[in-house]
């Protein structure tokens, strides 16, 4: 697997959205003052009648969500990831899910991306929130040709989905010829001593830690999910057959994220050690991503030693 230039992920979202609201008329856009951040500007000049701006009122994002689905209209409602779970909660719970409305909510600057906008904007508990939301499913792509997909298979898919997308360029390691599909995990490259399951943008860091893995004759089995729910139960349940031995690794806390729904599934169908890479239960800081990858232990090099103490 290699990687290729990247994508901008405004440009991503905008041009989904706009092919979207071309295909159908039901598609809306609901914003909380932050357009110019998620990048639903094309969308806005393209249907000003089907954009919508509620200020800086994240609940009142979701209530009105909530209101067009109710109509019979597919609102994207998007804002900052940590807004979206954190301030969003209860109209999630009770206006969104309980109603089983469709609304597909976007958090963006997702995790560490949100970088030197500090510590209260780095959501690093949405994707435990929303996958304890019943009703819910929640997409984390991993690169640009993928959240293109994510946000189209968004669309049709009926029901509540949340999706976190990060801030600025998109990397990019899927040809063209990629399908997405809801549910379903993406195998990247077999192996047998230890099976790394990644998530959004830990994958391309997964894919560059490999390389350095393979110098030292580590075989790692890499598994990238996308959908952290439904997951896929197969997929993993074969990656810690084949291994025995698991390394996940999130931009996001371990703590009901990723690795725990892995975990969850191997204590119910294939013991197996894992080992989690993420926030240890602490709060982000303002510095930039690098920087915060590599303090945070999610970035190549935090993944290449955490692999070697596994196999160990």
């Amino acid at each position: 697997m290699e990687l290729k230039e990247s994508m901008k992920v405004k440009d991503i979202l905008d041009g989904a959205l706009i092919e979207l609201g071309r295909e159908d008329e039901r598609i809306c856009v609901v914003e909380a003052d932050l357009q110019r951040a998620t990048g639903s500007d094309g969308f806005e000049k393209e249907f000003p009648n089907r954009h919508m701006q509620v200020g800086i009122a994240e609940q009142d994002l979701i209530g009105t969500a909530a209101g067009l689905a109710a109509m019979g209209k597919i609102p994207f409602a998007a804002t900052f990831s940590g807004f979206a779970s954190q301030r969003c909660c209860d109209q999630a719970v009770n206006a969104v899910a309980y109603n089983n409305f469709n609304v597909k909510i976007i958090g963006t600057y997702a995790g560490l991306t949100s970088e030197k906008n500090g510590g209260t904007h780095i959501g690093v508990e949405d994707i435990s929130i929303y996958r304890g939301i019943p009703r819910m499913t929640v997409l984390v792509p991993g690169d640009g040709v993928e959240m293109r997909q994510a946000v189209l298979a968004a669309a049709k898919h009926t029901g509540p989905v949340y999706m976190r997308i990060p801030r600025g360029p998109m990397a990019v390691y899927n040809e063209k010829s990629y399908k997405f599909e809801i549910g379903k995990a993406q195998k990247l490259q077999d192996g047998k001593d230890v099976a790394l399951i990644t998530t959004g943008i830990t994958t391309p860091e997964g894919i560059k830690a490999i390389k350095e893995l393979e110098k030292d004759g580590i075989s790692v089995y890499h598994l990238h999910v996308p959908t952290i729910k439904p997951i896929d139960k197969d997929a993993i349940v074969e990656a810690a057959k084949k291994t025995g031995n698991i390394v996940t690794v999130e931009n996001h806390s371990v703590l009901g994220g990723l690795g725990s729904a892995v975990t969850e599934v191997v204590c119910e169908h294939a013991p197996a050690k894992v080992v989690p890479l993420g926030m240890q239960d602490t709060f982000g800081e303002t510095a930039t991503l690098p920087y915060l990858m590599a303090k945070y232990g999610i970035d190549a090099d935090a993944i290449v030693k955490g692999v070697k103490e596994a196999v160990k």
